[in-house]
């Protein structure tokens, strides 16, 4: 019983042993666990931190690249970037190592410059766009010992800005315009009785977001201004506000009448009582946004927009699909009435952005229904040519200046069913054009009365005088005179401040952002 209770006290000691020894070893490799994971966190905050750096650093220096570009030598370049880089530094109170290579970003690569960066003649490659910035950190090591580095890399490009529009409405209004429209801004309740000259204003007149916002007192902010709805009567308001500022700060007594003095005086002479409302998400949209709760970029807020495409498409969108009696703004000989049914499809579309961006028109259905003694009715369908319009590049100089802009315009080719009494007598066509090329330079840039009468911005793609083609249109038709001559002058006018696009379309440039940069990598 003795030995066996001797040889239990052993086992029990040999396992005390092996468990102390076991506990041991489980306590070794929790230290050694923590203090590489305390050492990992270590590195992991030093990434975070170089990648941050990395990416500031390449955003501040690719806003000088163009200046860059213009010096002397390859020499010069590096030295005036080093100098950036040095302002990186201490603009951040880094103390991180920071290295730079300036190159060329395209097709989602960059590639380092060897003789590119520098003014000379014959250029053999591209200029420098974009710069790589890489930011190295170190970071302590308690438990390993000493320090270790780590490195991040960032590239940032120049990506030039541009902001234009698209839409039918013509430089120079006439008489049947001027009625057209002043009949259809009266569906906004008001007496309106402007002149053509008045609505050439108001079409060559651009307001801005902040100019808007400016305008308003309180009514709108930075945050909701394209989501607040507001009546007819307080967007005219502040409209009338924003181009009258814009008119306090020019020599409205010049020749040509500056477009802003025009509009403000058109403006101060209509006065809407409609209690319909709005939100200018539901007016125009820029780069395809929507009335969502996300507000505008502070770029975006430069946008700029027609005063006449803003207000005509609140009134389209107010009038709903009801006819407007159009009769005596159009003063036919031989009808007895006309009507004009409009339907907005799509809302304009304004463009904002780097090369690439697009603009699309505004998109109207329209019907004209006309009476005509001892014919009957004629009606005309036209479902509008859509129109797009493609930033294709933007040129800014050394000094990050604009200098010029390329816009490539498409419209496309629109045909309806022309009815009398009911009957199809004739199919209509408006061709469209094919990526009219348009170029802005800086001296027209934004749209003025003087641009805009020399058709320097904006600049007209397509014809101003639409050729209208039948087919199936019988010579012996009751209504074959009419439609071929008559109607012929008619119709573009009419479309045209209708807002609908008709063959071609107006494209205005109204400001560039040369200094806008993006991470590209």
């Amino acid at each position: 019983m003795r030995r066996l209770l001797e040889r239990l006290g052993a086992r029990r000691r040999d396992e005390r042993g092996a468990t102390f020894v076991l506990t041991a070893v489980c306590m070794v490799v929790l230290l050694w666990g923590g203090a590489m994971g305390v050492d990992l966190g270590f590195t992991v905050d030093a990434g975070r931190q170089a990648q941050a750096m990395a990416d500031t650093g390449a955003l501040d220096m690719a806003r000088s690249i163009n200046i860059a570009d213009a010096q002397s030598s390859l020499s010069a370049s590096n030295t005036y970037l080093t100098g950036k880089l040095a302002n990186v530094d201490t603009d951040n109170a880094s103390n991180m190592m920071l290295t730079f290579q300036d190159g060329h970003w395209a097709n989602g690569a960059f590639t380092a410059a060897s003789q590119d960066c520098w003014n000379f003649f014959p250029r053999l490659d591209p200029p420098c766009n974009a710069v790589k910035v890489t930011a190295t950190q170190t970071a302590p090591q308690l438990f390993a010992g000493g320090r270790s580095s780590v490195s991040r890399s960032a590239v940032a490009e120049l990506t030039p800005e541009g902001d234009f529009s698209i839409g039918s409405y013509l430089a120079n209004m006439n008489v049947q315009q001027a009625g057209v429209l002043n009949d259809l801004l009266g569906t906004l309740g008001a007496d309106v009785n402007l002149t053509a000259v008045g609505y050439e204003g108001l079409a060559n007149t651009y307001v801005s977001l902040n100019q808007l916002i400016q305008a308003s007192g309180s009514l709108l902010t930075t945050s909701d201004v394209m989501t607040t709805n507001l009546t007819a009567s307080q967007w005219l308001t502040i409209v009338t506000d924003a181009v009258a500022n814009q008119a306090n700060s020019l020599s409205c007594g010049g020749s040509p009448t500056p477009s802003p003095c025009a509009a403000s005086t058109a403006l101060s002479t209509v006065d809407f009582s409609s209690s319909s409302s709005a939100q200018l998400c539901q007016l125009f949209s820029i780069d395809g946004s929507g009335c969502s709760s996300v507000p505008p970029s502070n770029a975006a807020l430069s946008t700029s927009v027609s005063v006449l495409q803003l207000l005509t498409t609140e009134a389209e969108i107010a009038n709903g699909t009801n006819a407007i009696d159009v009769t005596s703004a159009l003063g036919i000989t031989g009808v007895t009435s006309a009507n004009l049914e409009l339907q907005v499809v799509q809302i304009p579309q304004i463009g904002f952005g780097p090369v690439g961006t697009t603009a699309t028109t505004a998109q109207v259905e329209a019907t004209l229904q006309l009476s005509l003694l001892g014919v009957g009715q004629i009606s005309i369908p036209l479902t509008a040519a859509q129109g797009t319009s493609t930033l294709s590049g933007v040129t800014c100089t050394s000094s990050n200046a604009f200098q010029f802009a390329n816009l490539g315009t498409t419209t496309t080719t629109a045909t309806a069913p022309v009815t009398l009494a009911g009957v199809q007598i004739a199919t209509l066509t408006l061709t469209g054009v094919s990526n009219k090329s348009e170029t802005f330079t800086a001296a027209n840039v934004p749209p003025t009365a003087s641009t805009s009468s020399s058709n320097a911005n904006p600049q007209q793609a397509g014809s101003t005088s639409p050729v209208l083609t039948y087919s199936g249109l019988s010579s012996t038709s009751p209504a074959y005179t009419f439609l071929t001559s008559t109607l012929a002058g008619v119709l573009g006018p009419v479309l045209q401040a209708a807002g609908v696009s008709v063959g071609g379309a107006d494209v205005a440039f109204l400001g560039a952002n040369c200094g806008a940069v993006s991470l590209v990598q």
